[in-house]
């Protein structure tokens, strides 16, 4: 699930579709459909223009989808995983696009044209959850390997990892100042 960020919609992701909905009045607005296998996040950009959803099938291959907040309309599919994924996150100001799943890897792409930049590996498990710093210049990843690694996004340089806890790591985030 995922409100925008002027809180007037929820976009809800299940298996080969993303629902929005109108967050007060709770109305089916429109259902973005495509996705091959359960879509497994959903973002809006920090303009609230664009929604992105990732999804996959498992040993097959993970896709993302950006959409048109506004009509629904699909902007791009971007295609480069080995596996399903579990999230994918834009940065703050909407160029870069991070991608990561059950493959252990995260990939950086240009979100205008699904372009891939680089490859980010050190997780030795699959990768549940990404988050850009608000300055962008920051990747934090949170895998089942019972870590989360810090990356410099215009390296992809590992810069520190956070072990330590005796379980899978599900979630991460920045507080807003950074």
């Amino acid at each position: 699930v995922a409100i925008s960020p002027d809180g007037k919609l929820a976009a809800l992701g299940s298996y080969g579709q993303v629902r929005v909905v109108d967050s007060q009045s709770r109305a089916a607005l429109r259902t973005l459909k495509g996705h091959r296998g359960n879509v497994t996040a959903v973002e809006f950009s920090s303009d609230g223009v664009r929604i992105v959803s990732a999804a996959g099938e498992p040993g097959v291959f993970g896709e993302v989808k950006i959409w048109n907040a506004a009509d629904g309309a699909l902007v791009r599919t971007i295609v480069g995983h080995k596996d399903s994924l579990y999230d994918a996150a834009l940065s703050r100001d909407g160029k870069l696009l991070a991608t990561g799943g059950y493959d252990q890897q995260i990939k950086l792409w240009t979100a205008e044209t699904g372009q891939e930049l680089r490859t980010l590996a050190g997780h030795n498990g699959a990768i549940f959850d990404l988050a850009f710093s608000p300055d962008g210049k920051l990747l934090a990843s949170a895998s089942a390997d019972r870590s989360v690694k810090l990356w410099d996004v215009a390296t992809g340089t590992r810069l520190d990892t956070f072990g330590q806890p005796l379980k899978e790591l599900y979630a991460v985030a920045f507080s807003p100042d950074g």
